[in-house]
């Protein structure tokens, strides 16, 4: 199991997640059960971008109107950093299903399932209060493959929707290597830049060029030349992953990626 602690993070994310739970703590006290960083920024392969902060914070139970406004001004309130966050209480975190926002109507975490194989395999650190480990159960086999076809739902999306900037292209092809390789191993803990090179060792070189640019790119480092590469490749890339997926499996239960 990974040993991630904050210590090891960049100052920049550290500095910002310390501050986000003091806040939060004088704003919520005993309220406030649970908050995990995790992501790419976590990591010992993260990006050269800088990326947003990936954090989930667990509540006692939902907050009412006026304290849910505190929240969230102290989420904006953090200065040159963006926060990818979620609010989830004690009781819907301890579920396999899909929870919902705490706070937000309508929202829910369509990524739970992947998000605990993550944490429960030390991708995480526990910035406040019991690791993951203690509070949110294990992932079935079933909730993960629901939810990589929704990834590749929100993928084919992009592509018809005609977002084909090197570094949208660089997500699509990075994370159509991830959703194979999950789906091959029955493992979905990796990294996108890990699911590059996975991809690179087992795809076909006709893919190759489009994988290297594709890293590139994922660290801002693309070229004018490489950004043409990925916005011609980025369609059939996809249009690859959707036929190597289980053929004939029954979708009609999967609900469609609602965005976050």
């Amino acid at each position: 199991m990974s040993k991630n602690t904050l210590d090891a993070v960049p100052h920049r994310a550290r500095v910002a997640w310390q501050a986000l739970a003091t806040q939060l703590s004088a704003t919520l006290g005993e309220d406030l059960v649970a908050m995990w960083a995790y992501g790419s920024v976590v990591g010992a392969d993260r990006p050269e971008r800088p990326a947003d902060l990936d954090t989930h914070v667990i509540l006692r139970g939902r907050p009412d109107a006026e304290v849910a406004a505190r929240i969230e001004e102290a989420v904006t309130s953090m200065e040159d950093v963006e926060f990818d966050i979620w609010f989830v209480t004690l009781d819907d975190a301890r579920r396999h299903e899909e929870p919902p926002h705490a706070f937000e109507d309508g929202r829910r975490d369509t990524s739970w399932a992947i998000h605990r194989a993550h944490w429960l395999a030390g991708r995480v650190v526990t910035v406040r209060g019991p690791a993951p480990s203690e509070i949110v159960a294990p992932p079935r086999w079933q909730e993960i493959v629901g939810e990589l076809d929704r990834e590749l739902e929100h993928i084919e999306r992009h592509v018809h929707e005609g977002d084909r900037d090197a570094y949208e292209a660089s997500y699509a092809i990075l994370n159509g290597s991830r959703i194979l390789r999950s789906l091959e191993t029955r493992d979905p803990v990796l990294s996108k830049r890990e699911a590059g090179h996975w991809a690179l060792d087992h795809l076909p070189r006709r893919w190759h060029p489009a994988l290297r640019a594709a890293l590139l790119a994922y660290d801002e480092r693309a070229t004018p030349d490489d950004a043409r590469l990925l916005a011609t490749e980025m369609a059939p890339f996809v249009a690859m992953v959707r036929e190597r997926l289980p053929a004939g499996r029954d979708r009609s239960d999967v609900p469609r990626w609602s965005g976050y």
